[in-house]
C-alpha cells in the first residue's frame, strides 16, 4: 500500500494520522506539490486527477481524502470513518 502525499496539504494530514493512530503499514511518496510534480508526469499518468492524496493498493487506487479514511477503516474494522446510518425521517417524533 503506498500513499501519494504532501506534508502541507490538508487533505493529506487526516489520512496520515490515521495510518499512524492505527499502525498501519503504507510507504508514502512524496510529491512535491510547490515544483508542479502533481501536474506532471509520472504522478500525473497515474492519477489523472493530479490531486493529493492519493492511495494505491494493488489495483485499486483512491483519490479523496474521504474515500481513503473510510478505505483504511474498513480494512482494520475500525468504527471512525463508517458512514453514518439513515434514520427513517417519517418514524421520529
Amino acid at each position: 500500500m503506498k500513499l501519494y502525499m504532501h506534508p502541507v496539504s490538508m487533505t493529506c494530514r487526516p489520512v496520515r494520522l490515521f495510518a499512524a493512530d492505527n499502525n498501519i503499514a503504507m510507504d508514502e511518496e512524496f510529491i512535491d506539490l510547490m515544483r508542479g510534480a502533481h501536474i506532471q508526469p509520472p504522478y500525473s499518468t497515474i492519477n489523472p486527477n493530479c490531486l493529493v492524496p492519493m492511495l494505491k493498493d494493488g489495483d485499486l487506487k483512491l483519490t479523496e481524502s474521504s474515500a481513503i479514511l473510510k478505505y483504511l477503516a474498513d480494512k482494520i474494522g475500525s468504527p471512525t470513518y463508517r458512514p453514518i446510518p439513515t434514520w427513517n425521517v417519517g418514524s421520529l417524533p
